[in-house]
């Protein structure tokens, strides 16, 4: 046989691997800068001997080929004051760990907003109102509509949201409308979102989360990952806006806080520059709160992640409605992994799923 089943052919295995590693190498790039930021912003952090750095983590990686860079180490390890070797570099992450784990050329058209209701019918979503697929319009119900209906769907709706169907991470170009409120046209809106988007309802959530900060909808962050046939749960922190933002993200200013597996919060809330606090802003204490339907929004998560295992490693945002049924918001197939909150990505199991990618380990046990 001369060509290797479902094989793309040389010249476009050739392109989609430069565009790859172009990707991913500038998603490296972007983590470094972050990292030192956060390091500048918390003195240094762990800033252990280098002597120590070489005995305790350098001997991990050694027998991977790949020497990790301190630096992430003394970011990961600042709370615990000791180094863990676990702990997944965000370079060597982007490098080596995300292209043997998730499907890079599937990222786009797999975290398509507007396919949500295909891919995930049976979890809870705020109400679409209408969404552009390539500049082609399906009302809330999926009949196809022209464009002139669609506007005029948006006219007689008081309120919603508005973001890109295929990339709005970080709560890039999310849009809130109000009616009377916003005076924007909104034929020069839809136009401005280009091809692909979608447009929901603002959701309401649940009175628990609202009382950290009403003005955000804040959201459950899990991070879940696929390995020997079972959806493990890494970890979980409630995102949660401040000053007043629409939004929770880091970007905006927004915070980070633990969630332990019973669902209540951990006592301190992270920001984008890794410092900690134990009460937001607008007053609330973390400690003693508890995320309502906690279980529910794991079981979910645990349930969906077989529906798209081109990524094993998966960031789920989910709030939780005034009823208290989990809210899916998105999903994320390349997400931050919330290592400095919260441990070691593949905690207990590194070592088997470093092995699989490099040392080519069977997976499963014969």
């Amino acid at each position: 046989m001369k060509k290797s089943i479902n094989k793309a052919g040389r010249m476009e295995e050739i392109f989609f691997s430069l565009y790859r590693k172009a990707d991913l190498r500038a998603e490296a790039r972007k983590a470094g800068i972050a990292c030192r930021r956060q390091l500048k912003g918390i003195g240094g952090g762990y800033n252990g001997s280098g002597e120590l750095f070489r005995s305790e983590v350098l001997p991990f990686w050694k027998r991977y080929g790949v020497r990790p860079g301190k630096m992430w180490y003394d970011l990961y390890c600042h709370r615990d004051g000791r180094y863990d070797p676990r702990y997944i570099p965000e370079d060597i992450y982007w490098r080596w760990v995300y292209p043997a784990l998730n499907r890079p050329d599937l990222r786009r058209a797999y975290t398509d907003k507007c396919f949500y209701d295909r891919l995930f019918p049976y979890l809870k979503k705020p109400r679409t109102i209408l969404k552009s697929s390539s500049s082609c319009f399906f009302d809330g119900d999926g009949n196809i509509i022209s464009k002139a209906r669609a506007r005029s769907i948006l006219e007689s709706e008081h309120s919603f949201v508005i973001k890109p169907a295929i990339y709005s991470g970080e709560g890039v170009d999310v849009c809130f409308h109000e009616k009377g409120k916003d005076d924007t046209d909104l034929q020069v809106l839809m136009d401005s979102y280009g091809r692909d988007y979608i447009v929901q309802e603002i959701a309401a959530q649940h009175e628990v989360l609202a009382s950290v900060h009403p003005h955000s909808l804040n959201t459950i962050r899990v991070i879940s990952f696929l390995f020997r046939g079972e959806v493990h749960i890494s970890s979980s922190i409630l995102r949660v806006g401040v000053a007043g933002s629409r939004v929770d993200n880091f970007s905006a200013g927004g915070l980070a806080c633990p969630i332990r597996p019973d669902g209540s919060l951990g006592s301190e809330a992270m920001d984008r520059n890794a410092r900690w606090t134990a009460v937001h802003p607008g007053g609330a204490v973390f400690a003693g709160i508890k995320i309502p339907s906690y279980e529910r929004i794991i079981e979910a998560v645990r349930r969906a992640h077989r529906d798209v295992a081109h990524f094993r490693v998966i960031g789920w945002d989910f709030s939780v409605d005034e009823g208290g049924d989990p809210l899916f918001i998105e999903y994320n197939g390349a997400p931050s992994l919330n290592q400095i909150s919260c441990g070691p990505l593949f905690g207990d199991h590194t070592e088997p799923v470093l092995n699989m990618i490099f040392l080519n380990e069977a997976e499963f046990a014969e």
